[in-house]
């Protein structure tokens, strides 16, 4: 079991998450997507940050941001990356950088918006 679910729990959907409050979101979601309300709802989906590169022989390993969903919002008609937190704590700088890192990829993208769920 990955790190992401060494206390997993399981949603509607039967879907593994990393805390009850994002089992409760996937939920939600699920249902928003039934409504007609967002599309393409993904979990877990990755971002490369940085790709691999080599440095003096060696293989620099790429450098990738997991968010908890993405989706695509009909109504703003925009593609959302969402992060469900269980509070400010939960931010640890390794978040907060690839959270940056992620911003300043997108930052040119009108149809992108990063939502943080605290």
């Amino acid at each position: 079991m990955s790190k992401y679910f060494s206390h997993a729990t399981i949603c509607n959907q039967g879907h593994k998450h990393a805390s009850a409050k994002e089992a409760k979101r996937c939920s939600e979601l699920s249902l928003m997507v039934k409504a007609g309300v967002i599309t393409n709802l993904k979990q877990q989906p990755e971002f490369v940050l940085q790709r691999a590169f080599k440095y003096r022989g060696k293989t620099i390993r790429e450098i990738k941001y997991r968010a908890d969903f993405s989706y695509y919002d009909v109504g703003k008609k925009k593609f959302i990356v969402e992060d469900v937190k269980g509070g400010l704590a939960t931010r640890t700088e390794v978040y907060m950088l690839k959270k940056k890192m992620l911003l300043y990829i997108m930052r040119d993208r009108e149809d992108f918006e990063f939502f943080e769920n605290i």
